[in-house]
């Protein structure tokens, strides 16, 4: 099981701490903290292990 955190600045300037943790075949953990908020997300059926980018763009579709 791979675990993997980042840091990057989104469009807007914000710094966002990122996590990605393989929890078992076809199912992800991620999150995104920013500003004080926190986002957990719990994917299941995820097709290949996710890369940092394709997790960023989970959260670039919310106003996180």
């Amino acid at each position: 099981m791979r675990y993997e955190s980042w840091t990057a600045t989104s469009p807007d300037g914000k710094i966002v701490r990122f996590a990605y943790k393989e929890l078992s075949d076809g199912v992800a953990f991620i999150s995104a903290k920013a500003d004080g908020r926190f986002v957990m997300i719990l994917q299941r059926n995820i097709r290949a292990p996710l890369t940092r980018k394709e997790v960023e763009a989970v959260f670039e579709r919310g106003e996180f």
